[in-house]
């Protein structure tokens, strides 16, 4: 088997554990992927799957680091600065967060999830009426792309996106989905 067929396996297998939240086992493996694979820094996805691992292992520092160099390789993208948000705001860096989620936002500027994850921080600092602005940009944005299509599915997932912030309590189910790995826990 060449090194590249390896390599991939050791991939598909991080990819696997992490989907079942083996986050140990899943950064064992990403560890050796890195150090076999040539020019491995230079996936960003594989950084940011290698930092949800960290992240969940309590190695937060590291996790970021690994979501800077996501960042720096892509750039343009907003998601790279939106992952790293949610993981300064799930650290206690507010600040941080904020002003991630605003290059998110310049990147993607209808993007219903970064505009109320922001409006949502800038709220808890007492920033209520820039928060207010948020939420009706996305709110703005969200009636834009139903309105805008037929597609059940899409006014499905929109509509679960909205309902989401209409409570304290749907939104900390929200949040521990997100913190369980994007998995459904009892």
């Amino acid at each position: 088997m060449t090194l590249e067929k390896t390599n991939l396996k050791i991939k598909e297998r991080a990819l696997a554990l992490m989907e079942s939240q083996s986050w140990k086992d899943a950064l064992e493996k990403w560890e050796v992927w890195f150090r076999e694979t040539p020019n491995a820094n230079a996936d960003a996805n594989a950084l940011h799957d290698r930092a949800i691992c960290k992240f969940h292992l309590s190695d937060t520092v590291s996790a970021i680091k690994d979501l800077d160099s996501a960042a720096e390789l892509q750039p343009e993208y907003g998601y790279r600065f939106s992952s790293r948000a949610w993981m300064k705001q799930a650290n206690g860096d507010t600040d941080g967060a904020i002003s991630d989620y605003k290059i998110a936002i310049e990147l993607e500027p209808d993007d219903v999830v970064n505009q109320n994850n922001l409006g949502i921080l800038e709220e808890s600092k007492g920033y209520k009426s820039q928060a207010n602005k948020r939420f009706k940009i996305a709110d703005g944005a969200s009636k834009m792309t139903v309105d805008k299509t037929e597609d059940h599915d899409t006014k499905t997932i929109l509509s679960e996106m909205k309902s989401v912030y209409k409570s304290k309590e749907s939104l900390k189910n929200w949040l521990k989905f997100i913190l369980n790995g994007f998995t459904l826990k009892d």
